[in-house]
């Protein structure tokens, strides 16, 4: 799986992958296995690890603003969630190989749902906050009425069959960034926002395998270039 945007252009950048599949409770028999058998697949430099009543959540640091790599499971779902992606192909690695000791230690072979949500700001051709919204504002028809109301904030939101995405215009210590990134070597540069969030359900008796996985993921990063391909020019 080849990264489909060259790294120098990306800001910051966060991947999900999350599977759902039917509630499972040997989970909670299999804490204590689950977590060594995570641990010795080597994955970060620093394993920490947290127990709530149904849930396990796996972290690379302790302290919550260096965290960048959490593995959640609960009952029913297993999401990795990276902001630390040297490569598409490394992190869709590590997805993987959590998932097959998954698999291995609960029997599972088909899911409920599949999803890949990309979040991300991207550098573009102006480092102008206000050249950037400019940008955003001149792309849309006057028929929407943004000319009438100044704007100091845009974001633009497009639900489509199996998925959305959302656009906007991102300032230096913008709250979307904050919020989505709350780690102190976060950058903090101008630039633009692309959120995408792409899924496959189960639909009556059709299973959703660990095949299809591949597709949801190859999915959304298919719609990330393709609007930043449309935005990098801002």
């Amino acid at each position: 799986m080849k990264d489909n945007i060259n790294t120098s252009l990306t800001l910051n950048r966060k991947i999900v992958i999350e599977v759902r599949f039917d509630a499972t409770p040997r989970i909670l028999d299999l804490k204590g296995t689950i977590i060594e058998n995570i641990k010795k697949l080597n994955l970060f430099p620093t394993f920490h690890w947290e127990l709530g009543d149904s849930v396990i959540a796996i972290k690379d640091a302790k302290v919550p603003n260096f965290i960048r790599n959490q593995v959640i499971i609960e009952l029913n779902r297993f999401a990795f969630v990276s902001t630390k992606i040297d490569s598409v192909d490394s992190f869709y690695s590590k997805f993987q190989k959590i998932l097959t000791e998954l698999s291995s230690l609960l029997d599972l072979n088909s899911f409920t749902r599949i999803g890949c949500r990309i979040q991300g700001t991207y550098k573009v051709k102006s480092s102008k906050y206000d050249n950037v919204l400019k940008s955003f504002i001149d792309s849309f028809p006057s028929t929407i009425f943004i000319e009438d109301f100044p704007s100091t904030y845009l974001l633009f939101r497009l639900n489509y069959q199996n998925g959305m995405y959302q656009i906007g215009p991102i300032k230096d210590n913008d709250g979307f960034l904050k919020r989505e990134f709350p780690y102190d070597d976060r950058n903090n540069t101008v630039g633009v926002a692309i959120d995408t969030d792409n899924f496959l359900q189960k639909i009556s008796e059709k299973e959703l395998t660990t095949t299809k996985i591949k597709d949801v993921v190859t999915a959304s990063l298919a719609v990330e270039k393709s609007l930043y391909e449309k935005l990098k020019d801002f």
